[in-house]
């Protein structure tokens, strides 16, 4: 789905999320009529969150709710997404949903503060280096929109060669092949994982044709992504 806050629009994908302040402007619209998001609209002064930063010694809402963000929620946190739709569309009573709502609401603001909190602790070193955590969570922050060699060199503070050279000595592979390798590692996930339609996850990974995206996965894993369902 196409989301848009403040000046520009980006592209939201599996995997993903966007965490926007209270009275925050925001737009977004879904590709068809299955387009599914999950939204937890917290109120800034809900007792449940006012509890949580006493019992914890947290400032969620000067920290979390600062400013509108992305982040890319590991894969561990995507069945949780999957798990609280689940829940949510289940029959329940008034009182049953309020709790549930509730309980939701912070379950992901504890796990998202600690996204946040990760990204800020030590986050020029990150940039600084190279690493195989630093280059994954750049890559799915850019999924739909994948980075190219300039967009990487710039972002690791390395110059094109540098970059080339590293990847090489670092990970066996030049810096696209890298890119595409993390692209197809999310592609064999949602295949195996989700119930999502072959060409939605070609175009979550920023693939313009579906048999590009068939050809590519082929490539790497030998078969075709619907055998690779079928296979899960």
């Amino acid at each position: 789905m196409d989301y848009e806050f403040g000046p520009g629009g980006e592209r939201l994908v599996l995997g993903q999320a966007a965490i926007l302040p209270p009275g925050e402007s925001h737009l977004y619209l879904g590709r068809d009529d299955d387009c599914e998001v999950l939204v937890l609209d917290i109120d800034a002064e809900d007792p449940c969150l006012l509890a949580l930063e006493r019992c914890c010694t947290l400032e969620l809402r000067e920290s979390l709710f600062a400013v509108p963000r992305t982040l890319s929620l590991p894969p561990s946190l995507v069945p949780l997404v999957e798990m609280a739709a689940h829940q949510l569309k289940a029959p329940r009573t008034q009182a049953q949903a309020t709790l549930l709502n509730h309980q939701l609401g912070m379950l992901f603001v504890s796990q998202l503060s600690e996204l946040v909190a990760a990204r800020h602790t030590g986050e020029e070193s990150r940039r600084d280096r190279l690493t195989t955590e630093a280059l994954n969570a750049f890559i799915d922050a850019h999924l739909a929109r994948p980075p190219n060699n300039p967009t990487l060199a710039d972002h690791f503070h390395l110059s094109q060669s540098q970059l080339h050279l590293r990847c090489l000595r670092d990970f066996g592979v030049t810096p696209q092949q890298y890119v595409m390798n993390r692209r197809l590692s999310w592609a064999r996930y949602w295949l195996r994982e989700t119930p999502r339609s072959v060409s939605e996850i070609a175009f979550d990974l920023g693939f313009s044709e579906v048999s590009s995206f068939s050809r590519a996965y082929r490539r790497r894993a030998g078969h075709s992504p619907s055998e690779e369902r079928k296979s899960g």
